[in-house]
């Protein structure tokens, strides 16, 4: 489990009936598309090339590898991507990327997320925004 200060306050005063009820709501929902905020092309090309293809010289594997090219997941292992926030997408990166401590649940993408800079986390968070 991940630590979040944010809903850690809220989710601690919910019974265990409410948090699996919560859990039941959210994954009957129906992911709506999203869309890329950032349409500068270059930006486009980044975030592409990083979900794609990843970056050989910086270490760093196509997340379409985990995530599948359309960002749909494979479920029990990885999560769906697809349509999410970019705002979202690049807070969970940067706190992979740097509060390796309280993100114990996934070890793998601390190392992967710690070796993109803020421009390219922004990049491929915006290019899964717009994935369908």
């Amino acid at each position: 489990m991940r630590n979040n200060p944010i809903m850690a306050a809220m989710a601690d005063a919910l019974p265990r009936q409410q948090i699996a009820d919560v859990a039941a709501y959210f994954a009957a929902q129906v992911p709506q598309p999203g869309y890329a905020q950032n349409r500068d092309t270059l930006t486009l090309m980044l975030g592409r090339t990083i979900y794609r293809g990843g970056m050989a010289q910086t270490g760093v594997p196509a997340c379409a590898g985990c995530h599948g090219p359309a960002g749909h997941g494979i479920p029990m292992q990885y999560p769906w991507l697809a349509g999410q926030w970019a705002g979202y997408i690049a807070a969970q990166l940067t706190a992979f990327a740097r509060e390796s401590n309280s993100r114990g649940n996934s070890v793998t993408m601390h190392a992967i997320a710690s070796r993109l800079s803020d421009s390219e986390i922004n990049a491929v968070a915006n290019y899964i925004s717009g994935l369908r």
